[in-house]
């Protein structure tokens, strides 16, 4: 079991790396964008299409693993925690279930839609250039089918009765655990 749980967390962090490497993207390419508009009058071409076909959409999407493994969705458990520890198991099974469901589905649509955007060379036309854009589709069929593998793994550990064993990136911040700064 703990073999799987590993390969499933280093494909969590390979997409949350590349996901904080867009946001660094982002931020040099806008910043570049913004110095290059004031100080040479001259701003870069296809920023705009850049920052919402690329960039946002990775960062949006790739993530998505990360968060179910972390189980920091949105939740409210007013009533449900009030439910016998059983029931408790069972309405998390059932969550997980259509969570693996939905998000298999759309990961497999969205993977059809980005595989027939690469068989047509997908691209768009800004500032009298061409840029290629398939290689965006790729993001949403990527987190939806990480968090499908999460979902269906979670399920997979609780009907078992064992512990899903992914081990979400530790990272050490003072100010957050209340530690001391120095």
């Amino acid at each position: 079991m703990k073999p799987v749980a590993s390969v499933i967390s280093w494909l969590i962090s390979g997409t949350s790396t590349i996901a904080g490497i867009m946001v660094l993207l982002l931020i040099a390419h806008v910043s570049l964008d913004v110095a290059m508009r004031f100080v040479f009058e001259t701003p870069l071409n296809s920023t705009i299409l850049y920052v919402s076909a690329f960039y946002m959409v990775s960062i949006a999407f790739l993530p998505l693993a990360a968060v179910e493994q972390r189980d920091s969705h949105i939740a409210v458990e007013l009533l449900v925690e009030k439910f016998p520890t059983k029931i408790q198991s069972f309405l998390a099974g059932v969550a997980l279930l259509l969570t693996f469901i939905v998000t298999a589905v759309v990961a497999l649509r969205t993977g059809d839609e980005a595989l027939a955007k690469y068989l047509g060379g997908s691209f768009s036309i800004e500032a009298g250039g061409k840029v290629i854009t398939w290689p965006t589709y790729l993001a949403l069929p990527l987190g939806f089918g990480l968090m499908a593998i999460v979902a269906g793994w979670k399920l997979i550990c609780l009907v078992m009765g064992r512990p899903h064993g992914l081990e979400a990136l530790k990272v050490e911040d003072p100010y957050l655990s209340g530690g001391d700064a120095r």
